[in-house]
C-alpha cells in the first residue's frame, strides 16, 4: 500500500528503513563522529583519575581485596549485598596496594568497553546513532561509575553487550547466540543482582515463539541463573538476611522516577520531565524500528517493571539497580531529538544545545570533584607521624583510614583498641615508641559529640561537619 493510499485511510506512513547499503553507506559516514564521541569519552573517564583519595564503597572493595580468598567470601556474605567477581577483578591490585588510578583503571576499561560496543551497534542508524553515542560519552552517570571501583562499570558493558546480542538474534538467530547470552547472565549474575532483572526482560524477549531457537535461548538464560545459584545461591541467602540495603525506600512513583532521571541528570526537579522524554523516545524508537523496540521494551521496560514490582516488598528501585540497562534511556533520548531535527533543524539545534548545557556541566562536575573523605586523608597524611594513633568515628568508616593510611601510607600500621574514644576504629602508625598522640577523624561531630576529658595535643581541624582533633592519650590507652 503507498504511502498516499495509508494517508486517504486515515493511517500514518511506515517509515522505510534503510537498505543494507544505504545502512553501509551511513555507518561510513558517521564513523569520524563515532570516533570522535569516545575520544571525548576517554578524557571524561581518565581525566585526574588517581586524583582523589578512595571513597568509602572503594576502600571497602580494597580493604576486602586484601583478604584471603577463603575469607572473602563468608566476608561479603557477612557484611555486603553483592556477589564477588568484582571483588575478585580488582583482588590482584588490592593486594599490590597499588596506586587510587590504577584501582579505579578497571572500571574506565570496562566503560570504554560498553562505549565503544554501543558505539559500534550504533554506527548504522545515522544521526539518531552518534547523538546516542554522544549523550553516553557525556553522561554524568556514566562518567562517575565510569571513575569509581566498583562494579557498576561492569554492568554497563554487560548491558550493552546483551542488548547487541538480543538485537542479533531477533535478526538472525546463530547457534552461538544462546550459549553466549547464557554467559553473559552468568557473570551478571556473579557480579550485581540487578542481573536479575535483565535476565527477566531477556527471558521475555523470546515472546511466545515454540521455535527451536527461541527454546535454547531460553533453556541458556535458565541455566546462567541455575549456575549463578549453585556458586552463590547459599551466600546470598546469607547477605539477604543481613539486612545490607534497607536504607532502600520501597517503590513509589517519585522515587522510580528519580532513579531514571539519574541515569540522564542529576537535577532532581528534571527527574519527571526526563521519565516522560524517555517514555516517549521508547515509542519513537517502537514506530520506527520494531527490531529495535523489541529489544528496547525486552532490556528497559520489563526490568524497570520488575524493580519497580519487586521494590514494593524489597529494597531495590535506585539509580544504579539500573546501571545495567542504563544505555536505553540515552537511546530513547536520542531518538526524541532526531525526531526535533526531522521536523525542523532549527528546533532539533536548539533541543540539543539545551541538553549539552545540562549534561556537560555535570560530567565536568564529577572529574573535578573530589572524594568525600579526600580532604580529610590529606590532612591525616600531613600532620601523621610515626608512634602516632589514628581513630575515625564511626568504626564503620574504617576501611577509609585501613587504605589510605594503612596500606598506600608510607608508614607500617596495625589495628589498635582506644578506650578512650569509644565507637572508634584506630590504627598505630609505626611501630616505634608511643607518642602518646591520637588523631581522631569524627564524622558524627555534629551528631554525636564526643564526650572525653583528654586533653587537645593541637588545633582542632574542620572541615564541613567533620573535624579533625588531636588528642592526648592516656596511659593506659598507650598500653592497649
Amino acid at each position: 500500500m503507498t504511502a498516499t493510499a495509508e494517508r486517504q485511510l486515515g493511517r500514518p506512513p511506515a517509515e522505510r528503513l534503510p537498505t543494507q547499503s544505504e545502512r553501509a553507506g551511513g555507518a561510513t559516514g558517521t564513523t569520524p563522529w563515532l570516533i570522535a564521541c569516545i575520544a571525548i569519552g576517554a578524557v571524561l573517564r581518565l581525566w585526574d583519575l588517581g586524583t582523589s583519595r578512595l571513597n568509602y564503597d572503594e576502600s571497602f572493595t580494597a580493604m576486602a581485596g586484601r583478604l584471603p580468598v577463603g575469607k572473602l567470601f563468608g566476608f561479603l556474605g557477612a557484611h555486603d549485598s553483592h556477589p564477588p567477581l568484582d571483588y575478585l577483578v580488582r583482588l590482584p591490585l588490592a593486594r599490590a596496594g597499588v596506586s587510587e588510578l590504577w584501582f579505579r583503571l578497571p572500571s574506565v576499561v570496562f566503560s570504554l568497553g560498553a562505549l565503544v560496543l554501543f558505539a559500534y551497534w550504533m554506527r548504522s542508524r545515522g544521526r539518531v546513532g552518534v547523538i546516542a553515542t554522544a549523550l553516553m560519552a557525556l553522561d554524568a552517570f556514566q562518567v562517575t561509575h565510569a571513575r569509581e571501583a566498583r562494579m557498576y562499570a561492569e554492568m554497563e558493558l554487560i548491558g550493552v553487550a546483551a542488548a547487541v546480542l538480543a538485537a542479533s538474534w531477533l535478526e538472525r538467530p546463530r547457534r552461538w547466540h544462546a550459549p553466549l547470552v547464557g554467559v553473559l547472565v552468568l557473570v551478571g549474575l556473579l557480579t550485581h543482582v540487578s542481573m536479575f532483572l535483565l535476565a527477566g526482560g531477556l527471558f521475555a524477549l523470546a515472546g511466545r515463539r515454540a521455535d527451536r531457537e527461541a527454546w535454547r535461548w531460553r533453556a541458556a538464560i535458565a541455566l546462567g541463573a541455575l549456575g549463578w545459584l549453585i556458586l552463590w545461591g547459599p551466600i546470598f541467602v546469607t547477605q539477604a538476611s543481613g539486612g545490607h540495603s534497607a536504607w532502600i525506600a520501597p517503590t513509589t512513583l517519585t522515587g522510580l522516577a528519580t532513579a531514571i532521571g539519574r541515569l540522564i541528570t542529576f537535577d532532581p526537579s528534571l527527574a519527571v520531565a526526563a521519565t516522560v522524554l524517555v517514555a516517549v523516545g521508547g515509542a519513537l524508537i517502537w514506530r520506527r524500528d520494531r527490531v529495535l523496540g523489541r529489544v528496547w521494551l525486552s532490556c528497559w521496560v520489563v526490568p524497570v517493571g520488575i524493580a519497580a514490582l519487586a521494590g514494593l516488598l524489597e529494597p531495590v528501585v535506585l539509580d544504579r539497580t539500573f546501571t545495567v540497562v542504563s544505555w536505553a534511556p540515552l537511546l530513547a533520548i536520542a531518538f526524541v531529538l532526531d525526531w526535533l531535527f526531522r521536523r525542523n533543524l532549527a528546533v532539533g539545534a536548539l533541543a540539543s544545545v539545551a541538553l549539552l548545557a545540562l549534561i556537560v556541566p555535570s560530567a565536568v562536575n564529577v572529574i573535578t570533584q573530589p572524594t568525600g573523605p579526600d580532604a580529610p586523608l590529606r590532612r591525616l597524611e600531613l600532620v601523621v607521624r610515626p608512634g602516632d594513633v589514628v581513630a575515625v568515628r564511626p568504626a564503620s568508616k574504617a576501611p577509609e583510614l585501613q587504605w589510605s593510611l594503612g596500606v598506600r601510607n608510607r608508614f607500617e600500621t596495625h589495628a589498635v583498641r582506644v578506650p578512650d574514644v569509644p565507637g572508634a576504629s584506630a590504627l598505630a602508625v609505626g611501630s616505634g615508641h608511643p607518642s602518646g598522640r591520637l588523631w581522631l577523624l569524627d564524622w558524627r561531630h555534629f551528631r554525636d559529640q564526643l564526650q572525653t576529658r583528654t586533653e587537645p595535643c593541637a588545633r582542632h581541624w574542620s572541615w564541613g561537619h567533620t573535624r579533625i582533633r588531636c588528642l592526648r592519650l592516656s596511659p593506659a590507652a598507650q598500653s592497649t
